[in-house]
């Protein structure tokens, strides 16, 4: 069988990492696939990390280009991550005879924005779709079934945390300035800094915060806005607080040396961020949006409106109570964290493209 992906970027968001390990795995299982992007974007990705050789992607400029790979692979499936493939998908499937999935469902919220309108649309004419949520499906008015799928995030079993208390307080102190002398309740979060992202409530509810305790607040990540974000960290005076680590390879290192993830994005599908967190052990406070409902557990988190940094503020009160509240080691907790295994996730895309082939378009 061959399988192509078809994406507009390679870089390591989370989209990409879902591809890679996908393309991982069943390259491991003998199944011959090739990768088509619009362009790669400097620096490490997630294909170099997982070791997805260079001779199996393909870049294409425009329409032109891309239908001739597509002519010259005959594939059996594409699965397209990106509204832009999605549209020459469609225009190709019945031509070259492929199963063709649209997986560019990547937010739960519905958004009157022309790209997203656009994708939706382009949702509608596609013969299979894909989605990292259920509340990326209703959304887009699409119900789960035969042709409509839920494809969740799959997590890495390194982001598990098998610290002992004594080591996660070491990790601490080697990660966080001046923590043995003044330690305090460890946050994180785990986002680009970009507009949705939301961060200036985060600030908001932490500087409240900050009259009541002291604690430390790492933040992975970098982009666009990272001089707003210093400036709004000095306008709550919250710098001895918070800690920029940036982009790093080591945040399952940051994970397991903090005590609660805060997540205030404007819309999800399926947060990595959030799976990672929940991997490694951690109580989640997030914003009531898009899939967020469908991926935390119910016993360790608590959920807020978007934008409310009163209602946000009002849960990080309840932080070491919801710390202190629930067992990771549990099997309800375990059974849980399972929907969204690596395993769980090749194993369901497995299964959905035996369903497709055994299906006339």
């Amino acid at each position: 069988m061959r399988i192509v992906f078809s994406t507009d970027t390679i870089s390591r968001g989370g989209k990409e990492r879902q591809i890679s390990i996908l393309a991982k795995y069943i390259q491991d299982r003998g199944i011959y696939h090739i990768i088509l992007a619009k362009r790669i974007i400097s620096g490490n990705n997630f294909f170099q990390e997982y070791n997805i050789s260079e001779g199996q992607i393909n870049i294409y400029a425009d329409y032109k280009s891309y239908h001739n790979i597509i002519k010259e692979k005959r594939p059996d499936v594409v699965v397209s991550w990106d509204i832009k493939s999605s549209l020459y998908n469609i225009l190709l499937y019945k031509k070259y005879g492929f199963k063709f999935i649209n997986g560019s469902i990547r937010h739960g919220i519905r958004l009157f924005k022309p790209s997203h309108i656009y994708r939706s649309l382009l949702c509608h004419l596609s013969p299979y779709v894909i989605s990292n949520s259920l509340a990326g499906l209703r959304v887009n008015n699409l119900k789960p079934g035969d042709r409509k799928f839920v494809l969740y995030n799959g997590v890495e079993t390194k982001f598990r945390n098998n610290l002992s208390a004594k080591e996660k307080e070491d990790l601490k102190k080697l990660l966080i300035p001046g923590y043995t002398n003044n330690p305090g309740f460890v946050f994180i979060s785990i986002a680009n800094f970009v507009p949705y992202k939301d961060y200036f409530t985060i600030f908001r509810a932490l500087a409240k915060l900050k009259a009541k305790q002291y604690f430390n607040y790492f933040i992975v990540g970098d982009g666009p806005m990272r001089p707003a974000i210093e400036a709004q960290i000095n306008d709550f005076n919250l710098q001895e607080n918070v800690i920029l680590v940036g982009r790093t390879e080591k945040v399952n290192e940051y994970l397991f040396s903090s005590d609660l993830m805060i997540h205030s994005s404007r819309g999800e599908g399926i947060s990595n961020a959030i799976l990672e967190a929940m991997y490694a052990g951690l109580p989640v406070i997030a914003t009531n949006v898009g899939g967020v409902p469908e991926t935390v557990y119910p016993g360790s988190s608590l959920l807020f409106p978007y934008k409310d940094h009163e209602a946000l503020y009002q849960c990080l009160l309840k932080s070491q109570e919801l710390k202190e509240s629930f067992d990771p080691d549990s099997e309800d907790y375990q059974a849980h964290l399972r929907k969204f295994s690596v395993e769980t996730m090749v194993r369901r895309f497995e299964e959905i493209i035996d369903i497709v082939t055994k299906k006339r378009n």
